[in-house]
């Protein structure tokens, strides 16, 4: 069955847990996409939808019968009722799937849902796809490989390309929001990295679970030997989101080395991290 992504605020992910997705007031349904080999159009309504004023989104990931019918198109044509199957075919073979979606029009159950997960929280295109005379985005998504990316990256996004990584170290240090912390962490993982990610582990030590995850997500843009020590460690705490993605970044960094230090693992969490990153080989 086809795996699917629906955007979430992080706030929701325990009401998700116990719930299920449910739909909103004044929704036509749970917008969703599939989960491509292309990253960036599976997530790609990030970026806009954090227009909206939600700090943080995560993916909610579930699987659905390839012949359930879901209103599919673009955000601004009309939607076809077809079979999940058929639509994302068509995402597959349109020139330009950007800005395509797909509407269940049923709530999603709690068991229906296979794992919520933390997201780069700068991907994605805003206002609308390709847009032509509007602000340009600025990531490093949207820009890569273009001609004149650094300029448009400067001129349009100052803020978010003028801290550095020291600047992020120094108000770490003293944030105490958790959010803002995830929201900096975010900013860490913009790019890879060749310091000591031991700099890091000092937000370990404020307990908090989402911290936790960050930092298991974040590790895998260090390509430094301590990485794989502090990974291991985070393999064995209490969270299983945590120790499943230290499994992910750890399988990253290390291949098929990491993949025959977790296989001993007796960790449901850890073992889908493994077939996971199997099924994408």
């Amino acid at each position: 069955m086809p795996t699917l992504v629906h955007l979430a605020d992080e706030r929701e992910t325990s009401s998700i847990k116990k719930n299920g997705i449910k739909i909103g007031k004044h929704r036509q349904g749970i917008f969703c996409m599939p989960v491509l080999t292309n990253f960036y159009l599976s997530h790609q309504w990030l970026r806009e939808l954090k227009r909206s004023g939600v700090k943080t989104f995560v993916g909610v990931y579930f699987k659905m019968d390839s012949k359930a019918r879901v209103y599919a198109g673009r955000y601004n044509q009309e939607h076809r009722h077809i079979e999940l199957g058929e639509a994302i075919k068509e995402i597959q073979a349109i020139d330009d799937p950007l800005g395509y979606e797909i509407i269940i029009d049923r709530k999603i159950e709690a068991k229906e849902v296979d794992k919520i997960k933390n997201l780069p929280q700068n991907i994605g295109w805003r206002y609308k796809p390709r847009a032509n005379g509007l602000k340009p985005c600025g990531c490093d998504y949207c820009i890569k490989s273009t001609i004149k990316g650094n300029r448009v990256r400067q001129k349009y996004d100052p803020k978010e390309q003028s801290i550095s990584y020291k600047e992020i170290l120094e108000r770490l240090k003293i944030e105490n929001d958790i959010s803002e912390i995830e929201n900096l962490l975010c900013s860490v993982r913009s790019k890879k990295r060749k310091g000591d990610p031991t700099e890091l582990l000092f937000l370990l030590d404020k307990n908090s679970t989402s911290i936790d995850q960050e930092i298991a997500l974040t590790l895998k843009m260090f390509k430094h030997k301590v990485s794989r020590a502090i990974l291991l460690q985070l393999l064995d705490k209490d969270d299983s989101d945590t120790r499943e993605f230290a499994a992910d970044s750890l399988l990253e960094l290390y291949g098929k080395d990491a993949e025959q230090t977790l296989k001993d693992y007796n960790d449901e969490a850890i073992q889908k991290s493994i077939n996971d990153w199997r099924d994408k080989k």
